[in-house]
């Protein structure tokens, strides 16, 4: 009876299925664990049907953490663009971005370990560097899209300002996860929100 639910799905309903099904498997037993038989028998596809939305394993992973990079900064544009001034704006956005961390640990400490292990195999190094990559391009985005929207414009070059708020909202997560203090996060973001905005608008 299993079988008949897997006809006539479109392929990017079937792409979140497994994308879904990948998250569950490694939940359960790690990163390592989720390899393509794992992750087609978790979503009760073929394994066939994996290869057919996703040509590798890294594709996988890329398209996973790829899908979490527009989630994340998709509140942090929002929390931007509801800003009156540069250093609101930044602390939105970090502070978006923490409490979807917060929101669901065990999955971040998940996505963060998948980034770790992709930087240290030579065959998934690529898929760490696209994602901080496109996540700096993405947060280079908004901060232009901020200016174009009225805001004031940078003293420093944007792609600067966004490879600081990646490193700071990197950083920022990873104490959480360690520590789990929610105090000591939210001062943070403050004390860095400050700091980038008294650094990046004109004086």
């Amino acid at each position: 009876m299993a079988r008949t639910t897997r006809e006539h799905r479109p392929a990017a309903e079937r792409r979140e299925q497994l994308l879904d099904a990948a998250v569950e498997v490694m939940r359960a037993g790690g990163v390592a664990a989720a390899t393509t038989r794992a992750v087609a028998d978790r979503a009760g596809l073929p394994q066939g049907a994996f290869h057919y939305c996703f040509r590798s394993k890294d594709e996988l992973f890329g398209a996973l953490l790829e899908r979490e990079l527009d989630a994340s900064l998709g509140r942090a544009w929002a929390a931007v663009t509801a800003a009156g001034d540069l250093e609101s704006g930044i602390a939105g956005a970090l502070g978006a971005i923490l409490d979807r961390v917060r929101s669901d640990p065990e999955y971040h400490l998940l996505t963060a370990e998948l980034v770790d292990v992709a930087a240290r195999t030579p065959d998934l190094a690529h898929v760490a560097a696209r994602e901080h990559g496109a996540y700096v391009e993405q947060a280079e985005r908004m901060l232009r899209g901020w200016t174009d929207a009225g805001g004031v414009p940078l003293a420093v070059p944007a792609r600067a300002v966004a490879e600081s708020l990646v490193a700071a909202s990197t950083g920022i997560t990873s104490a959480w996860l360690a520590s789990r203090d929610d105090a000591a996060a939210e001062a943070t973001v403050a004390l860095l929100a400050r700091g980038v905005a008294l650094a990046a608008t004109p004086r």
